[in-house]
């Protein structure tokens, strides 16, 4: 089950969203809901594959990189002149872990097949 999460999570969400999509009402944006609910799929795959390609635990610094988001999105509303508020701030960060984290995944799973063609 563990090869199929980190090799595969965008097949699994994929099924994740038919699956919601069918399920819920049509007044529930089911996209929305699913790319939320991924964060932790594709944290949990990216950690994986860090600790394979560099052969030590980075869970820590992953971890770190991920939560830095959360201030630097306050930051930036800060600068654009609008009030902080954190449940827009928590809910834009964690949209923005999920376009960081999607091809963060293929860019470390394309350099793990690399490395293991090599070898």
């Amino acid at each position: 089950m563990l090869v199929y999460i980190v090799s595969f999570p965008l097949v699994i969400w994929f099924m994740v969203y038919m699956i919601l999509r069918k399920i819920m009402p049509k007044s529930v944006n089911t996209f929305k809901l699913v790319c939320d609910a991924g964060v932790v799929l594709w944290f949990y795959a990216c950690r994986i594959l860090l600790e394979a390609i560099v052969g030590v635990d980075v869970f820590w610094l992953l971890l770190a990189v991920c939560a830095a988001i959360f201030p630097a999105n306050a930051i930036w509303q800060r600068v654009r002149h609008e009030d902080v508020v954190y449940s827009k701030m928590f809910v834009h960060g964690w949209r923005l872990l999920f376009l960081l984290l999607v091809p963060a995944h293929f860019v470390l799973f394309t350099i793990g097949i690399a490395r293991e063609m090599m070898y």
